[in-house]
């Protein structure tokens, strides 16, 4: 189902050295964030503050990060006229577009785990506990998954992908997903964070994101599996569909 040379050719593609400093010091943000926010506080205090940063930080500035690189994954290589060339190797549309998916969330997953690991690095020292952060590992690999799947395809289909990215993060995840109840479920963040509630206690502040969506591990995983399948499909029908110049 996977095409490991594929992968490799396409992970390694859109890592290059500019985009790896640059997104990561933007994934690294909430962490920098938190250390400043703690200055002077006690333990408990530096606690609720880590909570309310990934909660609150961390969805904008990593879903931005994965927004960038995901959206290159197949759209670097349409602009730059080399996709018809890797169409020319013997791999079928289904396994192109699952393995096209499978580096744009291991792309992802590089941010994630580096901001998870600002957080972390800074969370120990402040909170007194290393294992204060290690909750929010699994929300933020989620993430990297959720919002992988969606971008990947969202860059080969639309030019100003990116553009259209920061719509969903910002206008319908920000602001619709926010007023209007029923469409919270189709907020990936807050899919996210409802496997966040579920692992820790949360204060209020950061409980308060998720609205409407309960928490559960298995909910949200179910919900993500979903978003992966339906991800893969529009992939799948529109290399099959569109001309790949």
């Amino acid at each position: 189902m996977v095409n490991r040379t594929l992968v490799a050719h396409l992970f390694r593609r859109v890592l290059r050295p500019g985009r790896l400093v640059g997104l990561g010091a933007l994934a690294a943000v909430p962490g920098v964030v938190f250390g400043l926010a703690v200055i002077g506080r006690d333990a408990d205090d530096a606690a609720r503050i880590y909570h309310e940063v990934v909660a609150t930080l961390t969805p904008g500035t990593l879903s931005i990060a994965v927004l960038v690189i995901a959206a290159a994954v197949l759209r670097e290589e349409r602009d730059s006229g080399t996709l018809p060339y890797l169409y020319l190797q013997p791999i079928r549309r289904s396994v192109f577009a699952v393995s096209a998916l499978v580096a744009g969330v291991g792309a992802a997953l590089v941010f994630a785990l580096w901001g998870w690991v600002a957080g972390w690095a800074l969370s120990g020292p402040a909170t007194g506990s290393w294992a204060t952060a290690v909750p929010s590992l699994l929300p933020h690999v989620a993430a990297a998954v959720g919002y992988g799947v969606l971008f990947v395809p969202l860059g080969y289909l639309v030019p100003r992908a990116v553009l259209v990215g920061l719509g969903y993060v910002f206008v319908w995840e920000g602001i619709v997903a926010t007023l209007v109840e029923g469409m919270a479920q189709t907020s990936i963040w807050r899919i996210v964070m409802s496997i966040y509630a579920d692992l820790t206690e949360l204060p209020r502040e950061a409980a308060e994101v998720l609205g409407p969506v309960l928490p559960g591990v298995w909910g949200a995983a179910a919900k993500l599996a979903g978003v992966a399948a339906a991800g893969w499909a529009v992939l799948w029908w529109a290399l099959r569909r569109r001309d790949a110049l």
